[in-house]
């Protein structure tokens, strides 16, 4: 059970295979001919709007509460590239590394998706190049691939399948062989036969891999096996509709708000319960989990929600509005 535990990480690698596979479903019509530089704008417009506002409150909640660093440290943290910089990598938000990763991977995604469209026919190119990067931040550990823990990495001997330690450019390595794998995944859900004899049997894929999170060093082929989970789930059986239902898709709407704001309730209940005299285990858990989903609720409702309309607002509504102006006149 610690093991399977500790595997926690790995929703990250899970999340960056998703959101490749998601944002190929919706950007399929914008991007699978030569990007334009009009959609282009819009589609690097919508992400900004998407992982943004919420993340701006957030990080600026962090500094006030937490840490106290530089106000250079600030504003380079606030414009989510504090990941390629070496002496600012340390986020204000503890999981803003893989942000930084997210939004450097947007500015290209386009382009990948174009040329993963073209050259549809070699995909299992993509899973190869997916192996290379894995085993080169997996035998390479020094300061150049790890900027915060290298000199930790220099115990270990030999190949280390475990992505927990991945920072700086390993990091990037290791986001990249998510989104690479769900590409790949799409491009087998866009144009292959659903109806194929194989896909029935994709099903077996997750017994493998809810074994393997019970066995410490099996990073690498849980993360290798995603992109047949995410095909699974497109299948109509029992995983697509529990995912379905109204209580995960809620969880799944505030996601990115719990993603973020959790981290600020585990670093504060040892201080709510010193306050409270409460020592409980059981009491501690409840309230991470309680507080961190109302506030995301919360979050999601008056910071998400609203930088989304704005969105839709400035690039989808208005542009229609003012065109419908004009035909008018």
């Amino acid at each position: 059970m610690h093991n399977f535990i500790k595997h926690g990480y790995l929703a990250v690698d899970l999340f960056f295979s998703l959101s490749a596979f998601v944002l190929c479903v919706a950007s399929f019509k914008l991007f699978s001919e030569k990007p334009t530089f009009e959609n282009y704008k819009k589609f690097i417009f919508k992400r900004f709007f998407r992982l943004f506002p919420v993340y701006i409150c957030l990080t600026l909640l962090y500094y006030l509460w937490f840490d106290h660093s530089s106000v250079t440290n600030l504003l380079i943290n606030l414009t989510l590239f504090q990941g390629i910089i070496p002496s600012h990598s340390g986020s204000i938000v503890p999981p803003g590394w893989s942000l930084t990763n997210e939004w450097i991977i947007c500015f290209m995604f386009p382009f990948f998706l174009y040329y993963a469209v073209k050259f549809r026919k070699k995909a299992w190119l993509l899973v190869i190049m997916a192996v290379v990067i894995i085993l080169l931040i997996s035998f390479v550990r020094a300061h150049a691939l790890n900027w915060s823990n290298s000199a930790v990495l220099d115990k270990v001997r030999g190949f280390n399948p475990n992505f927990g330690y991945t920072r700086g450019p390993s990091s990037w390595g290791r986001t990249t062989v998510s989104f690479l794998l769900g590409i790949f995944a799409f491009l087998v859900y866009k144009f292959k036969d659903h109806q194929g004899p194989y896909f029935k049997y994709l099903g077996y894929i997750s017994i493998p891999i809810l074994i393997l999170l019970f066995i410490k060093t099996s990073d690498v082929l849980i993360v290798l096996l995603l992109p047949a989970l995410i095909l699974y789930i497109t299948q109509p059986n029992f995983l697509n509709r529990f995912l379905s239902s109204k209580p995960v898709h809620f969880a799944g709407a505030i996601s990115y708000s719990l993603y973020l704001s959790h981290f600020f309730f585990i670093n504060t209940y040892d201080k709510v319960f010193e306050l409270l005299k409460i020592n409980s285990d059981l009491f501690s858990l409840a309230y991470v989990l309680v507080t961190t989903f109302i506030f995301s609720t919360m979050t999601y409702y008056f910071i998400e929600k609203p930088g989304i309309a704005l969105f839709k607002y400035r690039f989808v509504t208005s542009p229609k509005i003012e065109l419908l102006k004009e035909r008018k006149s």
